[in-house]
């Protein structure tokens, strides 16, 4: 029998209680967390899948978007001939698995005498033949209908509101729009492909991470564009729905759907409390998914039954074992608890008990006297690494400081010309650099990307750019700046480092600049009336490589207003996480754009960078960036 008050059972009842309550906090914690990490999982899990059948449901759509717009040189070209714009419908039924009909809706009397006059091609919803017809009659006036007048009065497609397509296709069907125009601009025709609402359900709603998810899409005025499960909502809207069946739990929902916003947000319906993620859709559409938390959460809460029944258990257990242990080791326990406590307010020779027993005691006894060894040495060490690491971060940050001093902040902005440029290294310091200067009414510049990353980078564009400065400086042709700098670089250059290196000269009064290519990637001329372009270069050398290589310079006559853009392959070599690099077609589509012309230098290069970002993601940076803009 156990001794109410003898020390050993006390002991045992406090620790007991101790790991009891310790139990309960756990017990506690672990089922909030879990639940909260579960949820999110299952959030981030129903987020992934939406984006993914998002990307899923606007590839089928583009296919249509591209079927029809494919079809409609067709129809431009041949826009007078009646046999073969039937033809043109057929064949965009026929050819794209997604589309259930087709028609090129002329204006009033485009076709002389006759008001209305619409091609229709389209399967038939109870055989899956394809036929063709008239479909604008006094009875179906499609100049009312939305799919006609949207993209007339806007002039561009449209995708339109879900309706049910009498004396058409006779089904709920959503239309694309796609408006022909007229050497003069005007809008004669709009050519159309219907997408059945049927199977646009079936399509989404197949979408379920768990057994009672749901799917649901909505067009861009809010109304559903699917089914659903439990209830045919297609056609209706989904504020109303929300607010007349749902007792408005899903209207905040709804509304930001319709607004456009992406996000999460938890309501409760009759089955208890779920969540909804949502997203928009590049065409003003918007999809959601919804869940049950008690789905979420079912596996997880029968998990926590376990442990419970299992804790209870294990604190049966301890309480026997702790009692015959702490009986018979109280004692030495006792002494050694005294050391330990000294060991841990920071007397790491505090002397330890002697143990004459050959047993697990003169084991702890051990084990405290080289964790005081091992504990003492880790300081040692720690404080010696810390110190080290402080000196290197200093250094590091000392040369990034003084990096950063070599490459002038100080921009020329006068009639003539203006500059800017950003150097962004994928380390503490990096390798790339540019560098200007103005010599006699010209402008000298350069932009530099030295092999590999890192201090040996730094130090090599550090030597590369005083050789720039110094050379230009002297007016020298830009053949002589790169020989000299080569020369300069490839003598006992034992690590084998190079630099691909970009020089110009722009003489400001008559605009012609005389430039030097040493196997730097091509600059982007972007003159003020013209397309921009990939300026193309003699193939030099870069420097560093061949001591002696003669360097071959070219030149180019510049008009007012023609911008260049120089860079770094660190632009165009960034990544997605997939390995996907930017590339210099999609930079030149870039600063294609009608509204990149505007720019002046320093929103250039912003406007270039944030594309890089943008396009990169979170995916880490794995080469320095370098951009450098000059407008003449």
């Amino acid at each position: 029998m156990l001794k109410s008050k003898s020390f050993s059972t006390r002991l045992s009842l406090n620790v007991l209680l101790i790991v009891t309550i310790l139990f309960v906090i756990v017990m506690g914690i672990v089922a909030v967390s879990s639940h909260m990490l579960i949820s999110d999982e299952a959030k981030r899990s129903a987020s992934n899948i939406l984006k993914a059948t998002i990307l899923d449901v606007e590839k089928t759509l583009q296919t249509v978007e591209s079927t029809v717009k494919d079809a409609s040189w067709l129809a431009k070209e041949n826009d007078k001939d009646e046999e073969y714009l039937y033809h043109i419908t057929r064949k965009v039924v026929e050819e794209n698995t997604y589309i259930i009909g087709s028609a090129i809706a002329f204006d009033s009397c485009y076709f002389e005498g006759r008001h209305f006059f619409s091609p229709y091609s389209y399967e038939d919803p109870e055989t899956g033949e394809l036929k063709s017809k008239e479909l604008g009659s006094e009875t179906n006036d499609y100049f009312t209908q939305e799919w006609y007048t949207e993209p007339k009065n806007t002039g561009v497609p449209h995708w339109s509101e879900p309706y049910f397509d009498a004396g058409g296709g006779e089904q709920m069907m959503t239309t694309y729009s796609y408006p022909l125009k007229d050497s003069t601009g005007r809008i004669y025709a709009i050519i159309t492909a219907d997408i059945s609402l049927d199977w646009l359900s079936e399509k989404v709603s197949a979408i379920h991470p768990y057994e009672h998810s749901q799917t649901v899409l909505i067009s861009a005025q809010g109304r559903f564009l699917t089914s659903g499960s439990e209830f045919n909502l297609a056609g209706e809207s989904a504020i109303e729905v929300a607010d007349t069946m749902f007792n408005g739990n899903l209207m905040e929902i709804s509304k930001s759907m319709v607004a456009g916003d992406s996000g999460t947000m938890r309501f409760s319906t009759r089955h208890g409390w779920a969540f909804a993620v949502y997203a928009p859709l590049t065409n003003g559409w918007s999809m959601a998914i919804t869940c049950q938390y008690s789905e979420v959460l079912e596996r997880t809460s029968q998990m926590h039954l376990v442990l419970i029944i299992v804790g209870l258990l294990g604190l049966l257990i301890m309480f026997i074992i702790c009692y015959r242990i702490i009986k018979k080791l109280t004692m030495p326990i006792k002494e050694f608890s005294v050391s330990a406590l000294n060991i841990a307010n920071g007397d790491f020779n505090t002397q330890l008990p002697e143990v004459k027993s050959n047993d697990e005691i003169l084991v702890l006894r051990d084990s405290l006297a080289f964790m005081q060894q091992s504990l003492v040495t880790y300081l040692e060490q720690i404080e010696t690494a810390t110190s080290a690491k402080k000196r290197m971060e200093t250094q590091l940050y000392i040369g990034k400081k003084i990096q950063e001093g070599m490459l002038s902040r100080v921009f020329p902005n006068d009639s003539r010309c203006s500059i800017n440029a950003r150097v962004i290294p994928a380390k503490e310091v990096g390798g790339d650099l540019y560098d200007f200067t103005t010599c006699k009414d010209r402008l000298y510049f350069s932009v530099g990307d030295v092999s590999g990353k890192g201090v040996p980078a730094a130090f090599v564009m550090a030597i590369t750019r005083v050789m720039c400065h110094l050379f230009t400086d002297l007016g020298l042709p830009v053949s002589d700046v790169a020989t000299r700098i080569n020369n300069g670089i490839s003598k006992n250059n034992e690590a084998n480092m190079f630099v691909t290196l970009f020089i110009g000269c722009i003489d400001l009064e008559t605009k012609k600049m005389e430039f030097c290519n040493a196997g730097h990637n091509p600059v982007i001329v972007i003159p003020p009336d013209e397309k921009p372009y990939y300026l193309k270069a003699i193939p030099n050398m870069a420097v560093g490589v061949w001591n002696g290589f003669e360097y071959k310079s070219e030149s180019l006559d510049l008009c007012p207003g023609t911008k260049l853009l120089l860079y770094t392959d660190g632009v165009t070599e960034a990544e997605k996480a997939d390995k996907e690099q930017f590339g210099e077609e999609r930079l030149l589509q870039f600063v294609s754009r009608p509204e990149f012309k505007n720019l002046n230098p320093e929103e250039m290069v912003s406007a270039v960078l944030d594309a890089v970002k943008n396009f990169a993601g979170d995916n880490e940076q794995n080469d320095d960036i370098t951009i450098f803009a000059i407008k003449i």
